[in-house]
């Protein structure tokens, strides 16, 4: 069975506990490896003041004969000036990973369940990854470091905060 599901998030991530504990309690990660990725920067990228967009989707893929879950976060981060409304961000870096899960028993699930389940640890498992990879890709960009924030798990009673974060590059403080 393949689900596919497109959620888009920023660092926080709305979930309903009760359905990712079904599953969640009966799982091991099998494997974890990054199967795409880009990265993309303008001359000024390392300059001015730049407001931070962080987007994740989720794709699953669920085989029940094996109890296997396959959950695929693609990660997204945009860098934009602040100062500037244009369209194209200054840095632009992406990267897919995919987790494998293996089940004792995948029986009496429903859809719900995987969906909360890739919403929930597919993204928590794989961000430490993701903030790795941005800051190794922003290095290797000769760009000024840039650490992406913690990822946090909001019950979904609580409302939905929008998390912009407006990064100062070290390189345009000497350059003053």
């Amino acid at each position: 069975m393949v689900q596919k599901k497109n959620k888009k998030t920023k660092t926080e991530q709305i979930v309903d506990y009760k359905l990712a504990a079904a599953i969640s309690d009966q799982i091991e990660i099998e494997n974890l490896r990054l199967v795409s990725c880009s990265c993309l920067q303008t001359p000024n990228a390392g300059k001015g003041v730049h407001s931070l967009e962080i987007d994740c989707d989720i794709k699953l893929e669920v085989d029940k004969k094996s109890n296997h879950i396959f959950v695929f976060p693609q990660f997204k981060l945009k860098a934009s000036p602040t100062e500037d409304n244009k369209k194209e961000p200054d840095l632009s870096i992406e990267a897919t990973f995919v987790i494998i899960y293996k089940a004792k028993s995948l029986k009496g699930l429903k859809n719900e369940n995987f969906e909360a389940f890739g919403d929930t640890n597919g993204i928590y498992n794989a961000w430490p990854y993701w903030r790795e990879f941005v800051q190794n890709t922003v290095a290797r960009m000769g760009l000024p470091p840039l650490t992406i924030p913690v990822f946090r798990l909001i019950s979904a009673k609580t409302t939905k905060k929008k998390v912009k974060k407006k990064v100062k590059s070290k390189k345009s403080k000497k350059s003053k």
